[in-house]
């Protein structure tokens, strides 16, 4: 990076500081500063929702994924269109009728005060786990941009998100995030444009040439099997993905705190599907950045596609470090900008996390709501610090969109299926949710640890089956109350 792409860097950076501060000056009460005065239109609500969930972690692991494996992962993308349905359905109104602020209150409302604490506990490990995977995964590509350490990296991240996100509560947050979706989404295209301007169709030929265009140039019949053994198919994106959705757009405090904050449920539902079409663009350019990246290593490296292949499989070239200098190869300013694009990816996802889980902490058990912007910043510290202490475990991985599919994404899945119990059944008790809720938890990380090979994806799916599988039978052994109906307003 030049000099003036850090300026372009810091720019964002003060940008980011100063939208925090100014909302912090109109925050008035618990309402706005975890719910925005539920007074937000269906643009910002849809874009924060994209932002929100499309974090550094996507920046990284989708043209890494491409440029070692190919185009296997498109095929989850149309699972957004597929999850909106279900969730504008029937997750928003049911929700939206219940005016909450955390979405584990409903737990207590249908069986009692354990299972709300239990569903709200299990969101803040998930969540606490996620932040800190965003932020490594940050910290890696600004350290392979900028030669800075990853700590500082990690550090300069946390920091700066913990600073606004304190000051100015879901108001700054929603705000911000509209700015980083034009900065990331900027970034991304002009990055890819840039990148097809230089090097036009040859980057189809090297990309095909390096099997970066399967499974369909070459067609891989595997891409269709069956067997859950495979790593990638066409049914365990389709199902797995849609279980990883399902949890992250309906049983997240961090998504769903932001239907809550509609002037509306037209904005809400509205708000939903904006975010699912800008997140199909967004990857799709971001998988085209996957080609782009492999046919810039071929030009680096003198050789065509199949030696670039055989230099992935060797170990010589790695994928993090291709994209790093692509980016690099950019442009004076343009570089600065696809930076500041990684940073909004990351920052967005971080705000959005510390509010949410603040805000489930105050609601779920009973914090302190007038030292609310306190606990933000606390738990902002606590977050930057996990990321820095799980940088060997993280290193020691076989790559981010591993860890995110088998560990992060897996946690998801144990909550979901609570809220599906909670909303659609009547035969599971309160006893059974609670009990069964902390054995499909642990069955959850067991599977994600020890069940080996399966699909990347299935991991969600199985750990969904199992907490189902968990609660049913704690219900008949237990017994206990039932769900208690809920008159929705």
């Amino acid at each position: 990076m030049l000099p003036f792409d850090y300026v372009v860097l810091v720019l964002y950076l003060l940008l980011m500081v100063i939208i925090g501060w100014l909302s912090g000056r109109v925050v008035r009460g618990k309402d706005d500063y975890f719910l925005a005065g539920r007074g937000m239109g269906f643009i910002p609500i849809g874009l924060s929702v994209m932002v929100t969930s499309f974090s550094a972690i996507n920046y990284v692991s989708i043209p890494n994924e491409v440029f070692a494996h190919g185009l296997y992962v498109i095929a989850s993308f149309p699972v957004f269109f597929l999850v909106a349905y279900p969730i504008s359905r029937w997750w928003i109104p049911y929700f939206w009728g219940l005016r909450v602020t955390s979405v584990y209150e409903f737990f207590e409302l249908r069986y009692d005060r354990r299972v709300r604490f239990l569903a709200s506990g299990m969101f803040l490990v998930w969540r606490f786990v996620w932040m800190s995977t965003v932020l490594y995964a940050s910290g890696k590509i600004m350290q392979a941009l900028t030669w800075f350490p990853l700590v500082a990296m990690i550090l300069v991240c946390g920091l700066v998100a913990t600073l606004y996100t304190t000051w100015g509560g879901m108001r700054a947050v929603m705000f911000t995030d509209v700015a980083q979706f034009i900065v990331l989404f900027g970034g991304i295209a002009l990055g890819v444009g840039l990148a097809f301007w230089e090097g036009g169709f040859e980057v189809i030929r090297q990309s095909a040439a390096g099997g970066c265009l399967r499974p369909f140039k070459p067609f891989d019949p595997d891409y269709l099997s069956l067997d859950p053994r495979h790593r990638m198919t066409l049914w365990s994106a389709l199902i797995g993905v849609s279980v990883t959705f399902l949890s992250r757009y309906g049983a997240d405090q961090v998504v769903m705190q932001r239907y809550f904050t509609a002037r509306d449920l037209a904005s809400a539902r509205r708000g939903l599907w904006l975010n699912a079409w800008v997140s199909v663009i967004s990857l799709s350019l971001l998988s085209l950045l996957g080609l782009c990246v492999f046919s810039h290593a071929c030009h680096t490296h003198g050789v065509d596609g199949v030696g670039m292949l055989e230099l992935i499989r060797s170990g010589k070239v790695q994928p993090l470090d291709s994209l790093g200098r692509l980016i690099c190869s950019f442009p004076v300013g343009v570089t600065g900008l696809v930076a500041s694009g990684l940073m909004a990816a990351t920052m967005s996802s971080i705000d959005s996390g510390l509010n949410s889980c603040v805000a489930a902490y105050v609601v779920d058990f009973g914090g302190s709501r007038e030292r609310s912007s306190w606990m933000v910043f606390v738990t902002g510290i606590a977050v930057t610090l996990l990321s820095l202490l799980m940088i060997p475990l993280f290193q020691a991985s076989s790559g981010l969109f591993v860890v995110v599919n088998k560990f992060v994404n897996a946690l998801g899945s144990p909550l979901l299926g609570m809220v599906l119990l909670g909303m659609f059944s009547r035969v599971v008790t309160g006893r059974g949710l609670l009990y069964g809720g902390v054995a499909g938890f642990f069955a959850s990380l067991s599977i994600s640890f020890f069940v080996k090979p399966l699909a990347l994806q299935y991991y969600a799916a199985a750990n969904l089956l199992a907490t189902l599988l968990c609660c049913y039978l704690a219900s008949a052994i237990l017994k206990g109350n039932r769900a208690r109906e809920l008159s929705e307003t």
